[in-house]
């Protein structure tokens, strides 16, 4: 079998993308643990680049790798509300933190789109690179329906949103230590506010607490952003 019939028959084979993924994921999970979980090797980081690798070898398109992995992307719904357990376990803990939780969401929030459009804008990057950027710190469910609304590319968000969380997986165990963050909250809550799941996933490792305020800051990061800056880009560029 010559080089472009393999390559034919991956690509008509649905559940060859399915095994490549979990077995991605397989291998990142063994190299990490082997490892001692170094923060430069976790798992999702060397999945995607085995994956980006045999995508590219194979020439295979977005549309065709996604479709076959469409049931994986089916249970992150359910995967996502087995995160309200450890909220649910941190209720009390995390309504007598309302009010400096609502105001971290909102600085935060509007802080992290301005940061990244006022550098885009400054390197003379094109509006709807610009509006791409803007849902980099949602989940990419999410990031794909709101960057529609705007105006942006959606398949340009996703690969925002993907770089933004591997980013903050790498480099936020090293910011913590830097900046002395000590509070499992402070720490979970950073990672899914800037990481999304990613980060949430960083999080877990780190606790419970941890976990439950990653989890509540993906979250809510991901409705403020899906509600508001739909009506903030529609009244700026009226």
């Amino acid at each position: 079998m010559n080089f472009e019939a393999l390559i034919t028959y991956i690509n008509s084979t649905p559940l060859t993308w399915l095994i490549v993924t979990l077995l991605s994921f397989k291998i990142g999970i063994i190299i990490y643990e082997k490892f001692n979980k170094h923060t430069l090797l976790q798992p999702i980081i060397i999945a995607y680049i085995l994956i980006m690798s045999l995508i590219v070898l194979t020439e295979t398109s977005f549309e065709q790798y996604f479709k076959s992995v469409e049931i994986i992307h089916f249970f992150l719904g359910p995967a996502t509300v087995a995160l309200a357990l450890p909220l649910y376990n941190n209720l009390k803990y995390i309504k007598s933190l309302f009010v400096p939780i609502v105001v971290t969401l909102f600085v935060a929030g509007v802080f992290s789109i301005l940061i990244a459009v006022v550098l885009l804008w400054i390197f003379g990057a094109e509006l709807p690179t610009i509006l791409s950027m803007t849902t980099k710190s949602i989940t990419a469910p999410i990031a794909i329906i709101t960057s529609e609304q705007i105006g942006a590319i959606p398949s340009l968000a996703v690969g925002f949103v993907l770089i933004t969380g591997m980013i903050g997986a790498l480099l936020g165990t090293i910011v913590f230590k830097l900046v002395k963050v000590k509070y499992e909250t402070s720490k979970g809550f950073a990672l899914g506010l800037v990481s999304h799941g990613i980060g949430t996933a960083r999080a877990i490792e780190i606790g419970e607490k941890a976990a439950a305020f990653s989890a509540l800051a993906m979250g809510l990061s991901g409705i403020f952003t899906a509600i508001f800056l739909p009506l903030i880009i529609t009244f700026f560029t009226k």
